[in-house]
């Protein structure tokens, strides 16, 4: 079983980077209740999304992680109100944001909501097993690794998309990264994975296996939490790691 992962969602539902002590190794599964098979428990995972809503929306964790990557900053979305947890539609949803707190939810955050509420359920439902989930995000990963700098180009662009890969293959191994391409490339929902979402899942991963002692959250010396009461926080390596 995984001792680390990555996890990162996508169409056919997540891309999962796993290390089992001895080597990498690529998944794809269609619920996170999947992951259970594969991810043992008590493992450190840092996943893709946010964890942890607050009333209004607005999180520290993501201020800061917008401030520290500067032109990727758009990456960071601005996260929904807690109420989103409620399933109803856009317009509802978004009137109902704007009444109480003066600000819309944008589309993208939206569209997430399926994988944000599938996650919440899932932490709720395994808290023992999941006390190491983490959430994080690939742009404040690459950023770190590259000590501190973010990525001069986006993920979607050709350019973009190899200086991340050249990035991990200098961090995880050649041979490994293209190993799990090829088991992502052969996996029955390879259809719903998009490039771009290995690499993040990669990053995750290897961050994941990091040392405790490296790792660093946001916002940095204090803990912010959400309305259920989780800490809303997003792990990432030191810049110096």
């Amino acid at each position: 079983m995984f001792l680390s992962a990555g996890l990162d969602g996508c169409r056919s539902g997540w891309v999962c980077i796993g290390w089992d002590g001895s080597e990498w190794t690529a998944q794809v599964f269609a619920s996170l209740g999947d992951s259970l098979a594969f991810i043992a428990p008590r493992a450190r995972v840092c996943i893709d999304i946010p964890v942890g809503l607050s009333e209004t929306g607005l999180r520290a964790c993501d201020v800061e992680a917008r401030r520290l990557l500067g032109p990727r900053r758009s990456s960071v979305f601005p996260a929904p109100p807690y109420l989103s947890l409620k399933e109803r539609s856009y317009a509802e949803l978004n009137a109902e944001s704007k009444r109480r707190y003066g600000r819309g939810i944008s589309k993208q955050a939206f569209y997430l909501l399926p994988k944000i509420r599938e996650a919440a359920r899932h932490l709720q439902d395994n808290r023992t097993r999941c006390q190491e989930w983490r959430e994080a995000h690939p742009e404040l990963c690459f950023a770190a690794l590259q000590g501190g700098e973010p990525m001069a180009e986006s993920k979607k662009s050709k350019l973009g998309y190899s200086q991340r890969l050249a990035l991990l293959r200098k961090r995880m191994g050649r041979h490994s990264v293209a190993k799990l391409m090829e088991q992502v490339d052969a996996h029955p929902l390879r259809p719903g994975v998009s490039r771009d979402d290995v690499l993040d899942a990669m990053v995750c991963g290897y961050v994941a296996r990091l040392d405790r002692k490296v790792l660093r959250e946001l916002p940095e010396g204090r803990v912010e939490r959400s309305v259920a009461g989780e800490p809303m926080t997003i792990s990432y390596p030191s810049f110096h790691v």
